[in-house]
């Protein structure tokens, strides 16, 4: 699989403009997250837009009702839930990883996301060079965390990341 992009959707931002920024950026994949509240409907509507255009995910605390997984194709799992990853062996596995203890608890992943890379929201980035050691122990790690523009992707790039993550890129 080439490079991966992985949109994460906010609330802070509208079904519009999320439905916008997938069709502007067609992410390889995107993650329906959402933890200000629950909308089944909203849940339903973003899943068959956004299947047109990538693959599809939702987070674990965006799941409330278990029925609505079967719209998408994978299931986004936060770190303090990686003792739930078996439970999803029909789909897709992302997990959320901060540090070498949570990479291992998520072997069984299809794929980890690594954070924060560079400084986001506050938080002093773990560099590329913590991003090139967690690649050793994992061969699907997308970084996440500070990626706002086209330098930091291009960082990432020359990383052994298979791909990064980020909701400010594809929103600003």
């Amino acid at each position: 699989m080439s490079f991966v992009s992985y949109f994460i959707t906010d609330p802070s931002y509208s079904l519009e403009q999320i439905f916008k920024a997938i069709k502007r950026h067609k992410p390889t994949f995107v993650c329906y997250r959402n933890k200000k509240y629950y909308d089944a409907n909203e849940i339903k509507e973003f899943a068959a837009f956004a299947k047109n255009y990538s693959k599809t995910f939702i987070n674990l605390d965006s799941l409330k009702d278990k029925s609505l997984l079967d719209l998408f194709d994978g299931v986004h799992i936060p770190s303090s839930k990686l003792n739930e990853i078996d439970k999803f062996k029909s789909k897709t596995v992302i997990a959320s990883t901060h540090n070498i203890e949570e990479v291992k608890k998520a072997q069984k992943a299809d794929y980890i996301t690594f954070s924060p890379v560079f400084e986001s929201k506050g938080r002093k980035g773990l560099g590329i060079e913590k991003l090139n050691e967690i690649f050793k122990l994992h061969d699907n790690v997308i970084a996440l965390g500070g990626i706002v523009s086209k330098k930091e992707v291009e960082e990432v790039q020359k990383s052994g990341a298979c791909g990064f993550g980020s909701i400010r890129y594809f929103l600003t």
